[in-house]
């Protein structure tokens, strides 16, 4: 009986995946947040404000499971499944972009955040 569970939850596998935008990194650490699944990852939806996090835009952002969220995982027996999630903000400019009250049309907005001295 353990052995069949025991493959059943490391068939299960840990997977990675990475976005990148082409924008190059800021300096400093990424930023890392928690997403909160339940029964496998059948259940739950995990949502990040990225313009909160990075006022000026990502440059990466990486999505998988830790070794601690493994032992969450296997010690709930799936029920509590945990995924890290880790975003790299980019250094430079971003478009800002907002609706015309009158017109409906888009404008943009460059924003350039402050640059600081070495």
């Amino acid at each position: 009986m353990t052995r069949p569970l025991l493959l059943l939850l490391t068939l299960g596998g840990c997977f990675r995946t990475t976005v990148e935008t082409g924008l190059p990194p800021a300096a400093g650490q990424p930023v890392e947040e928690v997403a909160h699944f339940f029964l496998m990852g059948l259940i739950g939806e995990e949502t990040f404000n990225l313009d909160a996090l990075c006022p000026a835009g990502v440059s990466r952002i990486d999505e998988g499971t830790r070794a601690v969220d493994c032992v969450f995982g296997c010690a709930s027996l799936g029920v509590y499944t945990p995924r890290t999630v880790r975003v790299t903000c980019a250094n430079g400019a971003a478009f800002s972009l907002s609706p015309h009250p009158d017109q409906g049309v888009t404008s943009a907005t460059l924003e350039t955040p402050p640059v600081e001295a070495p």
